[in-house]
């Protein structure tokens, strides 16, 4: 949008107030992760999930379970040797959101980090992402 125009300066304020990017780029990531046969009933209740979590509990659940984490790792640790480096760590958390991370968990003096320890780290990591602001085991119950 043009920073001369008043209009787009503001619909672009609204848009970034009410983090609406993040919210389209999370629903898409769970919609695409989940992959449900009717996706406008889906986006509907993730909509619905999302409203009923602010009311309850004053902020957003984590569309991750301990499931998709396990995956993100077997991912990672494609010759299955049971443990990522420090930076397939660093960059796994990144992706997921996670900006502020332990630098030192257990095993980075090996640069030998287990699932136990990225599960660990996932968990208790504070995430910054609109839909993964609580700990990653708070997963959506109905999705």
């Amino acid at each position: 949008m043009s920073a001369s125009n008043p209009k787009s300066q503001m619909a672009e304020a609204y848009v970034q107030k009410h983090r609406i990017p993040e919210l389209f780029e999370n629903m898409t990531a769970a919609l695409i992760h989940t992959q449900p046969e009717n996706a406008k009933k889906f986006m509907i209740k993730y909509l619905e999930t999302l409203k009923q979590f602010r009311e309850e509990k004053g902020d957003y659940p984590s569309m991750f379970t301990d499931a998709n984490i396990t995956a993100v790792f077997g991912m990672l640790d494609v010759t299955n040797k049971g443990f990522i480096s420090m930076e397939q760590y660093r960059s796994a958390l990144k992706t997921l959101g996670v900006k502020k991370y332990n630098a030192r968990p257990d095993g980075c003096e090996k640069d030998q980090i287990t699932l136990n320890t990225f599960l660990t780290e996932a968990d208790t990591a504070p995430l910054t992402s609109i839909m993964t602001s609580q700990p990653f085991s708070k997963a959506y119950p109905d999705f």
